[in-house]
């Protein structure tokens, strides 16, 4: 019998290493289901060619190209393996490491969306009714966000050009039971840390001159890898998507106006306002550390490290009206080709059976 509706209880997706499933139906015990999602979207593209000829009006073929598949996650930050980690890192124990752009820039992923019946109230409790299958999937874009007034969470876009729908008749592994939906400890603005004051950039490193002083509001981290098909002749589909180098990662630091004097920065014509040579490093630590921006002095969950050549690009001051708001200046910053991320390896792993191929 068909749904008479599909929502969040009767979902989950879940990643593998690339190759894990084939044929008309994969095989969907080698996908690990992903704690912690907030919300999945999935776009699909049929590229056509439009192709007139002389003598008629009417098209003479709408000549289909191989489709684009694009999918986005949203997931909450917490003790497990990132969803950007899972994406290029399949299977990885853990945190499975540092993840540098160069170093992740060939991964592809594959992965399954499940869909239960509606009267089921977890996924984990019966075989799913239908699931999407998407093969070689590669990560096009990410953004971590860490604000104040809420949890911090990871956005991920893959794309790639493979999606088949099919009656699975059976579990994901590791299905999310009541117990495994509690899984996770959620990090929040706690539970944020930069390493040093040597490592928060201009001009907020003057204001108190401690990394405990400063009152940020959020943090964003964002990158676009771009992914560009590469075809050959004897090939229908594209036998590699790579990474547009240069890579701008950005970094958006909003902070409430505590000192004016010290957060503005000078905009004169015939000098050099602003250095190129900012160091962006922070960590996130577990839900139990400490409540301060220096944080204890224990390995934290998640490292993320922007290099140290962030340049000042904008500063933007907000919430100077009369509607009862608190000023805030935004600053942003961007970097080349640098964005790392560590994971600490007590994080809960994905299944350890499925390893990158």
């Amino acid at each position: 019998m068909a749904n008479n509706r599909t929502y969040w209880a009767i979902e989950a997706i879940g990643t593998s290493a690339h190759g894990a499933g084939t044929g008309a139906t994969p095989d969907l015990a080698q996908f690990d289901y992903t704690p912690g999602v907030q919300s999945v979207g999935m776009t699909t593209n049929f590229n056509l060619d439009q192709i007139f000829q002389l003598g008629q009006l009417e098209i003479y073929q709408d000549l289909e190209d191989i489709p684009d598949v694009e999918l986005t996650i949203e997931k909450v930050i917490d003790d497990t393996v990132l969803m950007y980690t899972r994406c290029v890192d399949p299977g990885a124990a853990a945190g499975g490491g540092a993840k540098t752009l160069t170093g992740i820039q060939n991964n592809r992923v594959d992965v399954a969306f499940i869909i239960n019946a509606d009267t089921d109230d977890v996924v984990g409790d019966d075989n799913a009714d239908t699931a999407a299958y998407m093969s070689g999937m590669y990560l096009s874009s990410v953004n971590f966000n860490f604000a104040a007034d809420g949890f911090f969470t990871e956005n991920v876009t893959l794309v790639g050009n493979h999606q088949k729908w099919f009656a699975p008749g059976a579990k994901l592994n590791n299905s999310p039971t009541d117990a495994a939906l509690q899984q996770g400890d959620v990090s929040r603005r706690h539970n944020f840390s930069f390493d040093a004051i040597g490592d928060v950039p201009e001009p907020l490193k003057t204001v108190g001159g401690t990394v405990a002083d400063l009152r940020i509001a959020s943090i964003t981290v964002s990158t676009d890898l771009g992914r560009e098909e590469m075809f050959a002749l004897g090939n229908r589909e594209p036998y590699h998507r790579y990474v547009t180098f240069p890579v701008e990662v950005t970094c958006d630091i909003e902070a409430y106006v505590t000192d004016a004097a010290d957060m503005g920065v000078d905009a004169l014509p015939n000098a050099r306002n602003v250095t190129s040579n900012n160091t962006i490093k922070f960590d996130v630590f577990d839900a139990t550390s400490g409540g301060i921006l220096s944080g204890p002095a224990v390995n934290p969950n998640h490292n993320f490290n922007l290099g140290t050549k962030n340049a000042l690009q904008s500063m933007t001051w907000n919430g100077l009206s009369t509607d009862g708001t608190n000023a805030t200046v935004t600053y942003s910053y961007r970097n080349f080709n640098s964005l790392t991320v560590t994971s600490s390896t007590n994080m809960i792993p994905p299944d350890p059976d499925s390893t990158l191929e």
